[in-house]
């Protein structure tokens, strides 16, 4: 099923906004009430008072790195160079190599770890930081912190585990981002004590086109990629999380703290994301339960989630959380779902996931698998076309719940059941629920290819999604689930 190569004190006003009100969940087996943080301090939480009054785009593909190109000049001793522009590469590829630098580029080496810092924040807009192969010591403790928009960091092309920055659990972030048209591609980042990886909007307004590609983000102490509003509450919009490999390992569960305060990607009041063809594993916990593998909550909005390769977390995608979420939300100018109180998530899509569980010790945990797909007070979200297969028994396949949850969910396949709670309401069509494991390749293995002679060939309701988690196109008797049987 794989389609890519796997292959001290640091707090300061800055980091205050890292544990955003919420220390792990309530299971979903009870009444949730949001997340509370156990001593966490923040300062990037939003009002209900807020309003938008920008509206986004949609999210660009890769076209390489944006921004004015200044002079090519260095004033800290690193190797500055100019680049020259590569076309793009074929739109056909979900996961082509990032084009190379059109503007100055900075070279560093691992023994300028300890000059990052003020190396990426001394950096001109339009410029990219070109990191030589090797592991970067960044446990300086303070994050490397980014306020100029245009900048790119990199590896070496197509390679994210030739550069590694690693926190060692002593920096809170490594990359605390807080200006759009920042690029982070073709690395590793690991091992902080909060978030590898943290945007947020900026201190006097929104930023966008926050990128992030083709990066390996391992073993986080709290979430890996964290998204949430600025102090001053401003937002972070149309972002990309693509190619990218995001994990927790064995070594890394026992650094969780907070009752399993940990997962993938969280956002909260973040709108027009694009979050696709990602491999994302093992955020669980043996006590807790963690959040899910890609979560957008707090009043997120217009997030497409699609080809994500899912595998042993113990909830998969979700939208929304809890009847109030944390008690945050955002307001948008143009009041997409009137008459509504507290929403968790307005729109999006859910699209062409697979999502697995068949780890022992997921099983065994305090938690077990919880849910494949959640949305709890989400206003007119999408769930087409995922599959969500367990070895055992989960909580819930999918789930829908609380009264302003309205959603269309139609063509997918699982194991066990879509269940709805708490008073949501949802159109369900052409779903293949409680289904075998002989409908798959090797469900053992989390080969999640339909076998020939399924029941889920050509039942799905034609018109939904135009391709499968492969990128091959539907034919107009489509199949139910992520993959179209290839006959």
């Amino acid at each position: 099923m794989t389609r890519r190569t796997a292959a001290g004190s640091w707090v300061s006003a800055l980091l205050l906004g890292c544990g955003d009100a919420g220390a792990g969940a309530s299971t979903g087996r009870a009444s949730e009430t949001g997340e509370t943080s156990a001593g966490a301090v923040t300062t990037s939480t939003t009002q209900a008072e807020t309003t938008s009054t920008s509206t986004p785009t949609s999210t660009a593909e890769p076209t390489g790195t944006t921004g004015t190109e200044p002079p090519a000049t260095s004033t800290s001793g690193q190797v500055t160079t100019e680049a020259t522009t590569e076309e793009s590469p074929s739109a056909g590829d979900p996961c082509p190599p990032w084009p190379a630098a059109a503007g100055p580029v900075i070279e560093v080496t691992p023994d300028q770890a300890g000059d990052l810092k003020a190396i990426v924040e001394g950096a001109a807009s339009g410029t990219t930081i070109a990191f030589a192969p090797g592991t970067y010591d960044v446990s300086g403790g303070a994050p490397i912190h980014i306020t100029t928009p245009g900048l790119t960091l990199r590896g070496p092309s197509g390679d994210r585990d030739a550069v590694v920055l690693d926190g060692d659990y002593a920096t809170g972030e490594i990359l605390l981002i807080a200006a759009s048209d920042t690029t982070v591609v073709d690395m590793t980042l690991q091992r902080a004590f909060w978030h590898p990886i943290h945007a947020t909007g900026g201190d006097a307004a929104d930023i966008s086109n926050v990128v992030i590609y083709n990066v390996k983000v391992i073993d986080p102490g709290q979430q890996a990629i964290k998204i949430n509003p600025s102090g001053s509450d401003h937002y972070v919009d149309e972002g990309l999380i693509a190619c990218s490999w995001i994990e927790l390992t064995e070594v890394g569960r026992p650094q969780i703290m907070d009752n399993c305060y940990t997962g993938g990607i969280d956002a909260h009041a973040a709108w027009g994301w694009t979050i696709r063809d990602n491999d994302i594993r093992g955020f669980w916990c043996p006590e807790g339960l963690s959040e899910h593998a890609v979560h957008l909550w707090v009043t997120s909005r217009d997030t497409l989630v699609e080809r994500n390769d899912i595998r042993d977390c113990a909830r998969g995608v979700g939208f929304g959380l809890g009847e109030n979420g944390n008690g945050n939300s955002r307001a948008y100018a143009d009041d997409p779902c009137p008459g509504k109180s507290y929403l968790g998530h307005v729109g999006g899509e859910i699209r062409n996931n697979m999502i697995w569980a068949g780890d022992p010790q997921l099983f065994a945990s305090q938690a077990g698998f919880d849910s494949g797909v959640a949305l709890e007070q989400a206003c007119d979200a999408k769930v087409l076309h995922n599959t969500v297969v367990s070895l055992e028994p989960p909580f819930v396949s999918m789930e829908y719940r609380w009264p302003n949850t309205s959603a269309t969910i139609a063509g997918n396949l699982t194991t066990h059941a879509i269940t709805m709670r708490d008073g949501a309401q949802a159109q369900l069509d052409g779903n293949v629920e409680m289904a075998g494991l002989d409908h798959f390749v090797d469900a053992a293995a989390g080969e999640l290819h339909l076998a020939p002679g399924s029941a889920a060939v050509d039942a799905a309701p034609a018109g939904l999604v135009v391709d499968d988690f492969d990128g091959q196109a539907r034919d107009a008797s489509p199949d139910v689930g992520a993959d179209e049987l290839v006959r």
